[in-house]
Order: C-alpha cells, then sequence, then structure tokens
C-alpha cells in the first residue's frame, strides 16, 4: 500500500469578488473552481496553462499566504483550509516557496546573511552564531561563497540572486518547495543552472516540489506529474509521459504545438487557437474552452465536462475518447 500523499487538495476553490464602479453590480471571479490533485514526497508536479488560469492563485493557496473560498488542502492530513492560526503557524515552515522575479522578492536593504538567517530567527530559538552557521553552509549548498553573506542583493547576477532565493526557502527545511516560475525572469544562459540546481537539491532532500510554469520544455525537464490549467479548472492531469506522448485535451495539443521543438519526430499536429482568453469576470458557459476550440459541437456550449480517466490521464473533454480512438 502506498505512502499517503504529503500535499492533497480536494475540489479546491478561490473566488474574489471585485466591485466594478458605481453602477454596476460586484462580479465574483473563480480563479480556481474545483481543483484537486496530490503531490508525494521527492516528487514534483508541474502546474501549466496561459497567465490568467489560476497558476499564482494554486501556488498561494498552497504556501497559505490565502485561505481557499471553499476545499480542503490537507498538508500531511491537516486540512490548511480550514485550521486555526497557531496550527497554520506550525504548517507554514513545511511549506516554503520561490517567486519568480529574484531582483523584487530579496530585500535590498538587508545583506545576503540577515536574509537567510530571517527564517531561522522568527521561527526557531536558534542563537545567532548556529543561525549564521546555518545560512553559510546553505550558501555552499546552492553554490555561492560564504563571504557572498556580507553582501546586498544588488551585487549579485539575476542568477546568483534566484541561488539566494532558493537558499532563503530552504533554511527551514521545508518538505515541499513551491516555485512560481523561477526561472522566467532569467537569462536563457542560466536557467538550465538554477534547474539543475532544484533537481539536484530535491533529489539530495528528498523534497516535494509545485513547479508553476508556462514552459513546456522547462516542465518536460522537471516534472514528474503535470496539471494542465484553463480558466481556474483542471483540463488535463497525469504523468509526464502521458501529457507529453499524447495529450489528450485539446488545450494541451495547442499549448504543445506551440512549444518549438528540434526533433522532427517529437513535434505534434498544429491546432489554431482561435480568438483571446475569455474574460474572468463571464466565463462561457459549459466548457470554458469551447469558444476556442477547433473541435467544439453544441454539447460543449451547455454541458460542463468532467474530469475522465481516459489511458494515463484524466482528460476534462465531452469529445476526448472520440479525438483519441482517431
Amino acid at each position: 500500500m502506498s505512502e499517503p500523499a504529503l500535499l492533497e487538495a480536494r475540489d479546491l476553490a478561490r473566488h474574489y469578488t471585485v466591485t466594478r464602479g458605481l453602477f454596476r453590480p460586484p462580479a465574483v471571479v473563480r480563479a480556481l473552481d474545483g481543483v484537486s490533485f496530490e503531490v508525494r514526497e521527492g516528487k514534483t508536479l508541474a502546474v501549466v496553462g496561459e497567465s490568467g488560469c489560476g497558476k499564482s492563485t494554486l501556488a498561494r493557496q498552497v504556501t497559505m499566504i490565502e485561505r481557499p473560498t471553499s476545499g480542503q488542502l490537507l498538508l500531511d492530513g491537516i486540512d490548511a483550509a480550514t485550521a486555526d492560526h497557531a496550527t497554520l503557524r506550525k504548517l507554514r515552515p513545511v511549506v516554503q516557496m520561490v517567486f519568480q522575479n529574484p531582483y523584487a522578492s530579496l530585500n535590498p536593504r538587508k545583506k545576503v546573511g540577515t536574509l537567510l538567517e530571517e527564517p531561522l530567527r522568527i521561527n526557531s530559538a536558534m542563537p545567532a552564531a548556529a543561525r549564521r552557521e546555518a545560512a553559510d553552509a546553505m550558501m555552499a549548498k546552492v553554490g555561492l561563497r560564504p563571504e557572498h553573506s556580507r553582501r546586498y542583493p544588488h551585487m549579485f547576477s539575476g542568477g546568483q540572486r534566484q541561488r539566494i532565493a532558493i537558499a532563503r526557502a530552504l533554511m527551514l527545511h521545508p518538505r515541499l518547495l513551491v516555485a512560481d516560475e523561477p526561472v522566467s525572469a532569467l537569462d536563457v544562459s542560466v536557467q538550465a543552472q538554477v534547474l539543475n540546481l532544484l533537481m539536484d537539491l530535491q533529489q539530495e532532500l528528498s523534497i516535494a516540489c509545485l513547479f508553476v510554469s508556462h514552459n513546456l520544455q522547462v516542465v518536460r525537464l522537471i516534472a514528474d506529474t503535470v496539471m494542465v490549467m484553463y480558466l481556474g479548472k483542471v483540463v488535463e492531469h497525469g504523468p509526464k509521459a502521458g501529457i507529453f506522448s499524447r495529450p489528450a485535451h485539446p488545450y494541451t495539443r495547442i499549448l504543445l504545438a506551440s512549444t518549438p521543438v528540434l526533433d522532427p519526430s517529437a513535434r505534434v499536429e498544429r491546432i489554431a487557437l482561435q480568438g483571446e482568453l475569455p474574460s474572468p469576470f463571464n466565463p462561457p458557459s459549459g466548457c470554458t474552452f469551447h469558444r476556442r476550440c477547433p473541435y467544439a459541437i453544441d454539447r460543449c456550449k451547455t454541458e460542463v465536462p468532467a474530469l475522465e480517466v481516459l489511458g494515463e490521464v484524466r482528460v476534462a473533454c465531452l469529445r476526448a475518447r472520440e479525438l483519441n480512438a482517431a
């Protein structure tokens, strides 16, 4: 019998009420709308989709920056969605986050050593000398020298800053790392270095990872399982091999087709993506993707597809079996 998942989300939802002026009623934005998944120890779940699909909102729920509107978020069996403040304080060190922009996520007024020691100062009773020693050890683990701890963030390159951000996230020895587009703000030349560092640290420390990205080439490198989102809903979810070798949902096919691939045998059929991403204030009825889908039929306009098992993956598409039987 397999061990229980470190993190499990069940029908997780996050809705925002947005005012739209004096004479218009408030609107409800369903940034997350019934998302379920799990992350196991030492494994990586990649969440992919266009901007506005709910990826970053999901990251904020998992890191307990915000509470979900409904659903469960089980961390080691404890529901963080309904936990009291004392329980959340104990859970938060278990989950740490690496943000997208290393230029904005580090306080420019503090030296790097102080930034790394801060999580220990807030969350532990460790003496100052031990905190400095732990910070120096973590600097070495991410490939930086101890003397770098006396410098300010502006004295480092983007790749070095992201290494510092990773080191800070690991200071409390978390069991789950949430990485929100951690290499998208970096030069292409250093992206691979940071990704390799993340994978090495994950293997060494047996950390689970929720990896948020729009870059499918990065996801192909780092993920174990992939979850594709569209307008706050999961449209396809399964092992990386199944997603990349035989994408079942039209949206997943379009995302893969739009990614440059050098190997001609690995390319998939190009499908034209129609129109723009619908407004989250007024999402389409039925399948939210039907207005842009080249395979949509009348049923798609009224019937909401449920996630169903199809081969290795789960897919939310009324025509999935028909389209994948061809």
